[in-house]
């Protein structure tokens, strides 16, 4: 299973619109995933019809429609993996704790953005993968079979 992992796209505040090469990957993913602040509600309805499965929530950006028509966070089962995806919010320090802190089931990965850096660490044995700023450019691949996870950084 390969994700196409992505946040704070931030369309049509930082983006005027989704880049022709980030459609063609969306199409080329078994599963896109966004970590929020799409800002617009069209910005999420294109991911999803390009998308051949899609997850996503809302972030601290997001209008109002947004944040109605997605969640703040969400599990998903893939494969043998339980993966959490939440936005996060407030000051990067810490940002990790105070997102497990909101999950009832404790997931094995956590996907989130909102600091705009890459990221693939740890915390109380939780990986947490952090794709960037798509609106800076950044995103993540990420291959999943069974219970492994790899993660690939790109650029756009």
């Amino acid at each position: 299973m390969r994700i196409l992992l992505v946040s704070d796209l931030h369309v049509p505040v930082r983006l005027s619109t989704l880049p022709n090469s980030l459609l063609n990957l969306l199409q080329e993913a078994d599963m896109t995933i966004a970590c929020g602040d799409f800002v617009d509600l069209d910005t999420v309805l294109t991911l999803k019809t390009y998308s051949r499965q899609f997850h996503g929530v809302h972030g601290n950006m997001d209008y109002a429609d947004v944040k109605e028509y997605l969640p703040s966070q969400t599990l998903v089962q893939i494969d043998s993996l339980m993966i959490g995806i939440c936005h996060g919010w407030g000051a990067p320090h810490q940002i990790r704790e105070r997102i497990l802190s909101t999950f009832k089931n404790k997931p094995q990965i956590v996907f989130y953005g909102h600091t705009h850096s890459a990221d693939d660490s740890f915390v109380e044995s939780v990986r947490f993968i952090n794709p960037g700023a798509l609106c800076d450019g950044s995103f993540a691949l990420v291959d999943i079979c069974v219970d492994q996870l790899r993660v690939n950084f790109n650029r756009l």
